[in-house]
């Protein structure tokens, strides 16, 4: 399989799709890699055989969300079982008025990616959660004051939503949170947004039973080069949680 090896292997692929990366993101994600990898070979940040595929399985699947969605340009977000920093760090690179919440419940993990975020100079507008997403001390301070969640490959839409809920703001005003113009999707928040893969159908049939939400949009990464990324049949869906 070709690897997507380098940033600007990236970079151009980013182009190609309608979102161009400054120089300095460039560098920030350059930075951001060499970090993960240095920890990585103390801390299982990434999976081993993943490493190779940095660029391509893990920074631009995280990326791939700015190709057709439209989110604001100043927001807060919590990244929920954040792992290494995946998605939260590179879309805060290219989010630069974004505020950042890392949450995961693996100490270790936290700690190197509390590192990480520190020596990029980041920790100013991106944090590191320590705990559980249900968890009562975490929830006190930032109930209600997010305007997006994000999950990577956490755990099923259902409990997705049922920990989402909590930490997102109620809509300002009422209309629909995702509208589809010419393949663009523009996203209202309050929002959960999920990246996911493989057959969904029963998953989301269970999250519309046990918590009454629906997929208002489902975006699936379709560019040239992501079979070579191996990001073939992974998606990105859309959830509003306090509206349909």
């Amino acid at each position: 399989m070709f690897h997507v090896k380098h940033s600007r292997d990236v970079q151009v692929i980013c182009r190609k799709n309608g979102f161009d990366l400054t120089e300095g993101m460039v560098e920030q994600l350059e930075q951001y890699v060499a970090l993960l990898l240095e920890w990585n070979a103390k801390v299982n940040l990434v999976s081993r055989k993943d490493q190779e595929n940095i660029w391509g399985g893990h920074v631009l699947h995280a990326l791939s969300l700015m190709f057709r969605i439209r989110l604001p340009e100043e927001m807060r977000v919590i990244d929920l079982g954040s792992g290494g920093g995946l998605p939260g760090i590179p879309l805060a690179i290219v989010n630069p008025r974004w505020s950042v919440g890392l949450l995961d419940s693996i100490q270790k993990k936290c700690a190197a990616v509390q590192d990480i975020i520190t020596r990029m100079g980041l920790a100013v507008r991106v944090e590191v959660i320590v705990g559980r997403a249900e968890e009562k001390a975490i929830l006190d301070v930032r109930r209600g004051k997010a305007d997006v969640v994000v999950a990577r490959g956490v755990a099923p839409l259902a409990e997705l939503v049922k920990w989402s809920k909590p930490y997102l703001k109620k809509p300002a005003e009422a209309g629909p949170a995702v509208e589809d113009a010419g393949g663009i999707v523009r996203v209202t928040p309050p929002v959960l947004i999920a990246y996911k893969g493989g057959d969904l159908e029963g998953e989301i049939r269970e999250m519309r039973m046990k918590t009454g939400r629906v997929v208002a949009s489902d975006v699936p990464i379709a560019f040239a080069e992501a079979e070579e990324c191996g990001l073939t049949g992974k998606t990105i869906l859309v959830v509003p949680i306090h509206r349909q």
